[in-house]
């Protein structure tokens, strides 16, 4: 289910804006018709999550805006709720754990619900030019810490903001 909700106010020469965005998801996998194939090797237990983590439970979005004369400002902030993967532990042979369960419990690794932060200022230089200031990701916010086992075969597996941490620009822009 996706929300939107939208409000904007001109107030003395000022206009102020709000919208609050959203997405609900209930994805499941009850059934894998895989035929003769083996289950774990045609979309197991570990394909299974990453289809599950492309559309997580929730994701919200509440956008701020203001205009005066020449200058504008925006605020957003994202709110990513919590993902789960199965890292490459998952594709070990069972026999090197107690059991199977024990060892997708092992491989999950687990993305806890983050807040983003998002920033930019503009100003119109002149009727076809405009300067903005911006950043996304403010306060630099990763995803938790994962093992070595990960996709990227590094900490950090590419789920909810990315691991690129904060970005910061500066943008020229012109109207013809």
């Amino acid at each position: 289910m996706d929300l939107v909700f939208s409000w904007k106010k001109k107030i003395a020469g000022q206009t102020f804006g709000a919208t609050l965005v959203g997405n609900i998801n209930n994805m499941k996998i009850d059934n894998v018709k895989n035929g003769d194939l083996d289950e774990q090797i045609f979309f197991g237990e570990r394909e299974k999550a990453f289809l599950l983590a492309s559309a997580p439970k929730n994701k919200f979005g509440l956008n701020l805006s203001y205009e005066v004369n020449k200058f504008n400002a925006g605020l957003a902030f994202t709110r990513f709720s919590e993902v789960k993967l199965l890292d490459y532990q998952a594709t070990e042979d069972t026999a090197d754990y107690d059991s199977f369960d024990e060892k997708i419990r092992l491989a999950t690794d687990t993305y806890s619900a983050k807040i983003t932060t998002d920033l930019t200022l503009g100003y119109k230089l002149s009727k076809t030019t405009k300067l903005s200031l911006g950043a996304n990701n403010l306060f630099n916010i990763y995803p938790d810490q994962q093992d070595d086992w990960v996709e990227g075969g590094g900490y950090w597996d590419a789920v909810q903001m990315g691991f690129g941490g904060a970005y910061y620009y500066a943008r020229l822009g012109f109207n013809f």
